[in-house]
């Protein structure tokens, strides 16, 4: 039987200095264009060569989003980190080895961001380009 414990202050204290530390740590890896990206929208976009570009959107599932698709990834740490390190790590895969990134990262094929499913691959991006005009941009 599983049972929900709220965390108490110091779990809590303890979470947000540790996200504070990789916030920063995030800052300084950026780009200067993906620091203003990431201080503006909330994300960072990631050129991959022969891939496209991809947003890294905060949160910790489905995360990774082709700009170009509309695909989907999801690639997480083994243990449970802070939010700004998943995306540092997302962000380094992704440009320093692309290649490991896909091999272990999900992308359900049925499942494109802010699309329903059917149709063709570029209709399904077409539908959500809504979605994804504000990153984009």
């Amino acid at each position: 039987m599983l049972h929900w414990t709220e965390p108490d202050a110091r779990t809590l204290a303890a979470a947000d200095a540790a996200e504070a530390r990789a916030h920063a740590l995030l800052m300084r890896l950026l780009s200067p264009a993906q620091r203003e990206e990431f201080e503006r929208r909330n994300c960072l976009t990631v050129m991959v060569p022969g891939r496209g570009r991809f947003a890294i959107l905060p949160r910790r599932t489905l995360n990774v989003l082709n700009l170009d698709s509309g695909e989907c990834y999801c690639c997480v740490t083994a243990s449970e980190v802070p939010l700004s390190d998943l995306m540092l790590a997302q962000k380094l895969l992704l440009e320093q080895d692309p290649e490991q990134f896909f091999a272990v990262a999900n992308c359900p094929s049925e499942f494109l961001f802010g699309a329903v499913t059917g149709g063709s691959a570029s209709r399904r991006a077409r539908r959500s380009f809504g979605v994804l005009s504000r990153i984009r941009r």
